[in-house]
């Protein structure tokens, strides 16, 4: 190789290379389906695809901090709505003679 051509190799330095986790799953019984579904499941709780489709273009700042505040936002929504479900049954009841 010649002089030349390591010249961009600085230019790409700060660029993290991707550590890939390997996914399984297993076929149980030859139930394919089954496998196919917890593969995709596995996929989205991993956030695969959503990542590679973030990185495809270029986002500007003042977009990405918008989308990370309604991030934010929906999941603070979830998480009060999970939590009065919860509280709603937990909570016990009074009936009138206990209240005397």
């Amino acid at each position: 190789m010649k002089g030349g051509d390591f010249e961009n190799i600085s230019e790409y330095a700060h660029i993290q290379p991707v550590q890939s986790q390997h996914l399984e799953v297993k076929v149980y019984n030859n139930n394919f389906d089954k496998a196919m579904t917890a593969f995709r499941t596995l996929v989205q709780k991993e956030r695969i695809l959503s990542l590679y489709k973030e990185k495809q273009n270029f986002e500007k700042p003042s977009d990405k901090k918008r989308r990370k505040r309604n991030e934010m936002k929906r999941k603070i929504m979830e998480l009060d709505f999970k939590g009065d479900l919860k509280e709603s049954k937990h909570k016990k009841k009074k009936s009138p003679e206990q209240s005397r």
